[in-house]
């Protein structure tokens, strides 16, 4: 009779643990955990109608630095590499990256370093992931120290697998 205890109180365990990973799964928002864990940033993000598909997207942040992104190729394909060209105002700007996450599904986070290319031109190149769900929304985030404050553009944009 203990045995058969035993195996009850041990399939219950057992199904117990696959439901509280299941309902997790999907009612918890691990992007949103995710990003809590990182510093405080004031972000102006782009404007609804530039799509990083058809053009290059400008953003100008509370301190007056503007930063225009452009991605190609244009398609922004997933496992493929892209290139990632960011115009500004400035010229001097210093250990800049670009942080790449999708915002409907944690699919990681993407830390590219960007490189001055002079004549206020800079460059990070990287690769997203593939995802069998599809339709993946993503933000590229640039972030500015200005002493105590962080200030950042946000540029949005979609992939299709």
């Amino acid at each position: 009779m203990d045995k058969k205890k035993s195996i009850i109180k041990s399939a219950i365990l057992q199904v117990g643990i696959v439901l509280f990973l299941i309902i997790g799964y999907f009612s918890i928002d691990f992007n949103s955990l995710y990003q809590s864990f990182k510093p405080e940033a004031s972000f102006v993000n782009q404007d609804t109608n530039c799509d990083l598909h058809k053009t290059s997207c400008l953003i100008t942040i509370q301190d007056g630095t503007s930063f225009e992104l452009e991605v190609t190729p244009k398609e922004i394909p997933l496992m493929k590499e892209l290139t990632f060209t960011i115009k500004s105002n400035k010229k001097d700007l210093k250990d800049l990256t670009l942080n790449i996450y999708a915002t409907n599904m944690f699919m990681g986070e993407f830390d590219l370093p960007i490189k001055n290319l002079g004549n206020n031109l800079y460059e990070a190149k990287g690769t997203l992931p593939t995802c069998p769900m599809g339709n993946m929304q993503w933000n590229a985030e640039i972030r500015v120290e200005k002493g105590l404050e962080t200030l950042g553009a946000r540029f949005q944009f979609k992939t299709d697998k």
